[in-house]
């Protein structure tokens, strides 16, 4: 597929930002070949234009659907990228209070500088005997995976 069937009207992407690292925009005139900039819409309204690189004509990275935005496992998403491993764990830190995420079989975690009560006996009862992918991302999914292992 190419930039210009990707790149059109209504896409969202994200730009990068001092403040904020990335932000999303859509944008609102379809990119053709040769574009010297793209046309964007910011969250708060705001008109942007998007310069590009006239050597290299990097686009900027495209933005995943809503349904998959908190997704537990990173490999879930469509891009994979920096902005959107940042927005998905930023969610699901900020918005579901859960510190961790898979990214395939490795597991990421957030220190939320909190004691959580989330290492009591009855989570690690919940966790044993469970498949990784069965229950929510966790240190004791990883533990009861590897104890399988060992033991085959």
């Amino acid at each position: 597929m190419s930039a210009c069937e990707l790149y059109t009207r209504y896409t969202r992407v994200w730009i990068p930002d001092p403040d904020e690292v990335w932000i999303s925009a859509e944008i609102i005139k379809d990119y053709k070949e040769g574009d010297e900039s793209l046309h964007l819409k910011l969250e708060d309204e705001r008109l942007y234009e998007y310069p590009l690189d006239s050597k290299t004509k990097q686009l900027p990275f495209l933005r995943n659907p809503d349904i998959l935005v908190g997704e537990n496992d990173l490999t879930a998403l469509s891009y994979l990228h920096e902005p959107a491993v940042l927005h998905n764990l930023k969610v699901r830190f900020l918005e579901s209070n859960h510190i961790y995420t898979y990214c395939g079989i490795v597991l990421v975690a957030i220190n939320p500088y909190e004691q959580l009560p989330i290492y009591g006996e009855d989570v690690i009862y919940a966790y044993s005997g469970q498949n990784m992918g069965d229950m929510d991302p966790h240190i004791f999914a990883v533990a009861e995976e590897a104890y399988k292992q060992m033991a085959r």
